[in-house]
């Protein structure tokens, strides 16, 4: 007895005793074979929310289990890979009227329970980055600013300490003013990338881990051509090349990264649409493979996947295939655990569907089922 508790009081200064008896539960009640995932959409009303579902970790198939939270708005999600918390977005307020909020929810099993919300720092909370440790959730807003949040080892997130506004305005005609549409922590956890789609520019700004605190420098901002719409950055596995997808002009940017400065350096971008195509170009998903050898971006236009390889020591990008999303306007997907499944949310036809990864070549496999769930938009596998 004595050497359990001894374990116990150590698991839970890493993660909160209450976090670890829902881990326990969690692990108890899920069905062998299959893995969890919940469903971010852009639903805004009773019946309306993040959904969870499960997919055969062998076969693909995909079962849905229903509305696990109302939530309005819940465009993005983010699981913690350490405890049982997921966090959502509630993006309103894109046009700077109201605060957005953010969420944090207990897992229990396929279940949620609410833990805490705050505000997100700005109006139209659009997505979610968590640093290692657990403690900092960062947001970014579309209407013009990114924050930064403390997290408590149980999952509670308290006011954000940190907010630093975007500025800038684009030719387009979504670009009158900043809109912030993702935030990637660098590795090393010393610098946040917030692209600005807006502002046609990835901001850089400086992390103290301990305060909590963003530091923006001008320095490291980086512009991009006036139109292209900056909408999310992933970095390669080696963590010396980051990688932009653009939103307006549907194209992928490489840079080299510096992680002592925090500086990028231009190296190269490919577009999603053929020479030509001016009308239409939307692009919205950016994935990294688990082993970060391929890149998976969603072409709203075409409704298609599109698959790049990273070459090990250029970092560059080659075109290896082209697939149909399975629906219109892919939006959001995410990698189960394993490597071996692609999931995407179709929000213009409400589907979400799954594809079989060859984790040898990267190319996808159309799976043969899909759940039909409102508006999906993100997707957040949890344990």
């Amino acid at each position: 007895m004595a050497s359990m508790r001894r374990g116990l009081l150590v698991l839970g200064a890493v993660v909160g005793l209450a976090g670890v008896a829902i881990a326990a539960r969690s692990r108890a009640r899920r069905p062998a074979g299959r893995m969890r995932f919940f469903i971010g959409t852009q639903g805004n009303g009773a019946g309306q929310g993040i959904f969870a579902a499960e997919i055969d970790k062998r076969t693909g198939k995909l079962a849905s289990l229903g509305l696990q939270a109302e939530v309005a708005r819940p465009t993005w999600l983010h699981a913690d890979p350490r405890r049982p918390v997921l966090f959502s977005v509630s993006e309103l307020g894109n046009t700077g009227d109201r605060d957005g909020e953010v969420l944090s929810f207990a897992i229990s099993g396929h279940s949620l329970a609410p833990i805490s919300r705050t505000g997100s720092g700005g109006g139209g909370a659009t997505h979610l980055d968590l640093d290692p440790q657990g403690g900092t959730l960062f947001v970014a807003n579309f209407a013009g600013s990114a924050a930064a949040i403390p997290v408590a080892p149980d999952g509670t997130l308290a006011s954000p300490a940190s907010v630093v506004a975007t500025s800038g305005s684009g030719p387009h005609r979504r670009q009158a003013g900043p809109h912030p549409h993702g935030v990637t922590l660098a590795p090393g956890c010393r610098f946040l990338l917030v692209p600005d789609m807006g502002a046609d520019r990835i901001f850089v700004y400086r992390v103290d881990a301990k305060a909590k605190t963003l530091e923006a420098d001008d320095d490291l901002t980086i512009a991009l051509p006036a139109g292209s719409g900056p909408r999310l950055v992933s970095f390669g596995g080696d963590g010396g090349h980051a990688y932009l997808l653009t939103e307006l002009s549907a194209e992928l940017f490489a840079f080299r990264w510096d992680a002592r400065s925090g500086r990028l350096a231009p190296a190269g971008s490919v577009a999603l649409d053929e020479p030509g195509i001016v009308e239409g170009r939307s692009a919205a998903m950016l994935v990294r493979s688990e082993d970060g050898r391929f890149l998976y971006a969603s072409n709203r236009r075409t409704n298609t996947i599109q698959v790049y390889a990273i070459a090990r020591r250029t970092g560059s990008l080659r075109h290896i295939q082209s697939i149909a999303a399975g629906g219109s306007k892919p939006w959001g997907a995410a990698i189960a655990p394993g490597g071996r499944w692609l999931v995407v949310a179709n929000q213009g036809d409400d589907l979400v569907r799954a594809f079989r990864i060859d984790r040898r070549s990267g190319r996808l496999t159309a799976g043969e089922e899909s759940l039909a769930i409102p508006a999906p938009t993100a997707i957040a596998f949890a344990g």
